[in-house]
């Protein structure tokens, strides 16, 4: 049968509101004809029920969630069957959901919320318990002020023979706008760390009234999206708890209690401003209207040249003796005089004149090619870092270049830098690779972290061989 307001439900609880509805589950404010009290009741499978070997697993699993006991968690009172629908019994919890809050709460609130919700968290986390589905919906007030969090302690096991029972139902393990980006591996089954980027996320939604991602969660960010900005008028401290909780690696991610302990005393936080550099680079003025707020890894762009106007050309690093990039007028000028030449002095000196002419060209081309490799070469060796080691790939394409031009006779600016870059890179490719093979040794045995990390090790081990020899 489909519930619906009016319903007697368990021949108890007459159903007064429908309080929220998910994947494969409901929620009801009723009133308990026994007690007279108004109380939150959640009913799973609503209107299909579960067979009787599905009902035995699930209320199996539920039954652990009365073990669980913390100020942070709202733990129910009751768990039963009716129609073969199972159910649970809680607080009713008249201040609503964190949903209700969001952009509404002042920063002091909002470090309240995130102690209280990871102080939760760390609980479940030191008992192996993986919430699954972080989101304001499932954070609740109650009538002291304390945030809970509710729908804990639903397994992975348990949700699948809810998605075995609940046609046309999503049992997915969590709700898609908050799921980590390791969510959406090979390997997506739900970790702490995931649970630390859903609350990140429910962070990010309750400064900004947007998730960081969209609907399409972590996803994106496993994608290449860049960390969107939080442009709230918070402190930094603020700002960079949600960038870490944000943060693509799990590893880089801190943990639930570590959380609880910044939010006691936000002051005592070390803060890695470079973390928050992002919100200085993107104060730009965007490329163009309406921009999306995903933002995805591409080169930087100019945004002081006037559209549709030359590119004004580059000055060269301040070396001495370099020149600057060859104008037009010069490749003139030699032609003249070349021809004036060639008038002067006949058709047996004329092909020395053009050779003259060719190698000058040639010249002013290296050295300008030069100054580009070499302005390239700087670019990518400061964009690359541990997720992007294809950036070193191309610096040492620049190197391999610039050593090309320098050993060619008709370069003849006295500007010799590749040995330099080339010791510069190797030094970056010795750092990052150090950096892999710890991240290696920490990550899970047979997860993709630790593959994705050996293959790292493997190729920043093959480029300094490379820069060695």
């Amino acid at each position: 049968m489909q519930l619906q307001e009016n319903t007697l439900f368990a021949d108890r609880y007459q159903l007064e509101r429908l309080l929220g509805r998910g994947g494969f589950s409901e929620v009801w404010l009723a009133k308990d004809n026994w007690t007279h009290l108004h109380i939150a009741i959640k009913v799973y499978a609503p209107g299909q029920g579960m067979d009787a070997n599905g009902l035995s697993e699930f209320c199996g699993e539920l039954a652990n969630v009365f073990d669980l006991n913390h100020t942070n968690l709202l733990k129910p009172t009751h768990v039963d069957t009716w129609n073969e629908m199972p159910y649970l019994i809680m607080a009713y919890c008249s201040q609503g959901s964190l949903a209700g809050k969001i952009q509404k709460m002042s920063e002091e609130e909002i470090w309240r919320m995130i102690h209280d919700v990871a102080s939760g968290l760390a609980y479940l986390h030191d008992r192996d318990v993986v919430h699954q589905d972080i989101k304001p919906d499932n954070i609740l007030v109650d009538e002291f002020g304390n945030y809970v969090i509710t729908d804990f302690g639903i397994s992975s096991r348990a949700r699948s023979t809810l998605r075995k029972s609940v046609v046309g139902g999503s049992v997915s393990g969590g709700t898609t706008a908050f799921m980590a980006p390791e969510r959406f591996s090979h390997q997506p089954s739900p970790t702490k760390a995931s649970d630390v980027w859903s609350f990140g996320a429910m962070v990010y939604e309750v400064l900004e009234g947007i998730v960081p991602f969209g609907e399409v969660g972590g996803g994106l960010q496993k994608g290449g999206a860049e960390l969107p900005i939080i442009t709230a008028d918070v402190s930094d401290a603020l700002k960079y708890t949600v960038y870490k909780m944000l943060s693509k690696e799990p590893w880089d991610r801190p943990f639930a209690k570590d959380l609880a302990k910044w939010a006691e005393d936000p002051s005592s936080i070390r803060i890695d401003y470079d973390l928050l550099t992002m919100e200085e680079e993107s104060a730009t003025p965007p490329v163009s209207p309406g921009r999306s707020t995903q933002r995805f890894d591409a080169p930087p762009v100019d945004t002081t040249t006037p559209v549709n106007q030359p590119e004004p050309v580059a000055a060269p690093k301040a070396v001495a003796g370099q020149p600057v990039e060859k104008k037009k007028s010069k490749a003139w000028v030699w032609v003249v005089a070349a021809l004036v030449f060639l008038l002067v002095v006949g058709g047996s000196a004329a092909g020395v004149v053009m050779k003259i002419v060719h190698d000058n060209r040639i010249s002013d081309e290296l050295a300008h090619e030069h100054f580009q490799q070499s302005s390239s070469f700087d670019r990518l060796l400061s964009e690359a870092n541990i997720n992007n080691i294809a950036a070193l790939d191309s610096a040492k394409d620049c190197v391999f270049r610039l050593e090309q031009i320098e050993e060619n006779s008709l370069y003849k600016v006295p500007r010799q830098v590749a040995s330099d870059d080339r010791e510069a890179l190797l030094n970056q490719a010795k750092v990052l690779y150090q950096e892999a093979c710890h991240r290696y040794e920490i990550a899970p045995e047979g997860s993709n972290a630790e593959i994705r990390n050996r293959e790292k090790c493997n190729q920043l081990s093959n480029l300094i061989h490379e820069l060695e020899q």
